[in-house]
């Protein structure tokens, strides 16, 4: 297990289902991709903020950013064996959604101020829209002093879209700075998407961006 574990964490396993993914979902779903060159490029710390629509967002938006994205996921998909050994090739890391979870916030700082992109849901749970916007990208982008990168995602019949911003330089240490680069944030998120978007039951998606503000 422990080679098969270095193994799938090697490069060649997360660019190959990348590739196979992204096949998948531009052949059957009709994946469309606008203004990713607006991402910046690697050697930087990058957060990729999105709305959250359906449990397909974390590998529609991962396989859209032109750079290798980290994603976090809740603890429970690391439990079985062949779960956290996906999940890691995958570049995904655990947070426990059910508590303040330092270790994750700590994780995704390291990630961060190593040059990584990291990827959250701005709103933390899936939603139709109306749900209030969360300071946790923002939070992370200013602790780490990287930029924030929106992302809007959504359906249109079949077809998925993924289209990207122009990236939000972070600014001040407050809370209240967070706030107002959430605001900032889900301005341009909205303004990307469609008059209308899907109605989807809310639910939880993979991390909730709720923890990751310490209280």
């Amino acid at each position: 297990m422990r080679l098969l574990d270095r193994l799938v964490r090697g490069k060649w396993f997360y660019v190959l289902a990348v590739v196979l993914f992204r096949a998948f979902t531009r052949l059957f779903y009709g994946l469309r991709v606008e203004d990713a060159h607006k991402v910046p490029q690697g050697g930087r710390g990058l957060v990729v903020a999105s709305n959250h629509l359906s449990s397909w967002d974390p590998p529609v938006v991962g396989v859209s950013v032109p750079r290798e994205i980290h994603f976090m996921a809740k603890k429970e998909l690391f439990e079985s064996a062949g779960g956290a050994l996906l999940m890691h090739g995958l570049r995904a890391f655990p947070v426990d959604r059910a508590a303040n979870d330092i270790g994750a916030i700590k994780e995704a700082l390291r990630q961060l101020r190593g040059g990584l992109a990291i990827g959250i849901f701005a709103q933390g749970t899936r939603n139709s829209g109306d749900k209030e916007a969360l300071d946790g990208a923002a939070y992370l982008a200013q602790r780490a002093g990287v930029p924030l990168q929106p992302a809007a995602v959504w359906r249109q019949g079949r077809a998925f879209h993924v289209r990207f911003g122009d990236p939000i330089e972070p600014g001040g240490r407050t809370r209240d700075d967070a706030r107002r680069m959430t605001h900032e944030l889900m301005e341009r998120v909205n303004a990307m998407l469609p008059s209308r978007t899907p109605h989807l039951r809310e639910d939880e998606g993979p991390a909730d961006a709720r923890e990751v503000v310490p209280r």
